[in-house]
């Protein structure tokens, strides 16, 4: 069974079936280093559950649930997903964050249209990882892309995350760090949370907030909306 290094973490998770095995194909860890998280989810349970619903396949509602599980160990080590779908553009990572329909995976096409595929690459387009570490914040692929079949493993430095907002025209904001944190919270993963990771979450929540820049888009999907962005962004404001 493979050892995966994902967010340039150990973990020893053990799928019940091949769906995660071949979408964390390239996250396999061939060192000597112990795994830091243990992970599996139980087989009765995962049936339970696609029997109630079967709007995946099992393997795929296996991957939903172990990325729950997964996003709750990571939290002991200045780690957190954000639904969102990540690009890296010029050396930085950017995350669109939003609703499920209002276009995250739109907006970031938007800017390979505009930009090229050669200078921007989607690192995740459901599930990125944001992580405090070796003194920064960073952003990771991770093979739990939501069904999308979209990640890379990649590392980047975080350049900013923007929230979108469906509008007829396009302009965007920097976010009052007061505004943030509810839409933070909205767009992360808390299924199976408890008291004691809440406050984990909460305490890296609230370091990401205090120590990075955060924007409301509003657009359409117009290619103009990703021009509008992008310079706003680089333009070092």
């Amino acid at each position: 069974m493979p050892i995966y290094k994902i967010a340039d973490i150990i973990s020893d998770i053990r799928p019940k079936f091949p769906t995660f095995e071949k979408k964390a194909k390239n996250y396999e860890y061939s060192g000597n280093e112990p795994a830091q998280i243990k992970l599996a989810v139980k087989e009765d349970f995962l049936r339970e559950k696609y029997n109630e619903h079967m709007l995946f396949s099992i393997g795929e509602m296996e991957c939903i649930f172990m990325a729950d599980v997964f996003n709750k160990k990571i939290l002991k080590y200045n780690a957190i997903f954000l639904h969102s779908s990540a690009i890296l553009y010029k050396g930085k990572a950017y995350l669109f964050s939003a609703d499920s329909g209002v276009g995250k995976s739109t907006h970031t096409k938007l800017w390979i249209k505009k930009f090229g595929a050669e200078n921007v690459q989607i690192i995740n387009d459901d599930k990125p990882i944001i992580r405090f570490i070796d003194n920064d914040w960073y952003v990771y692929g991770s093979p739990f892309d939501g069904g999308s079949g979209v990640n890379t493993n990649t590392r980047a430095m975080l350049g900013g995350i923007v929230f979108l907002e469906r509008t007829q025209t396009n302009s965007i904001v920097k976010l009052n760090k007061k505004d943030v944190f509810p839409m933070l919270y909205k767009n992360t993963i808390k299924l199976s949370l408890d008291d004691e990771y809440a406050d984990y979450m909460l305490t890296t929540a609230d370091k990401l907030i205090s120590e990075n820049n955060f924007y409301l888009l509003k657009c359409n999907t117009d290619i103009e909306s990703a021009e509008i962005c992008e310079k706003f962004l680089t333009d070092g404001r």
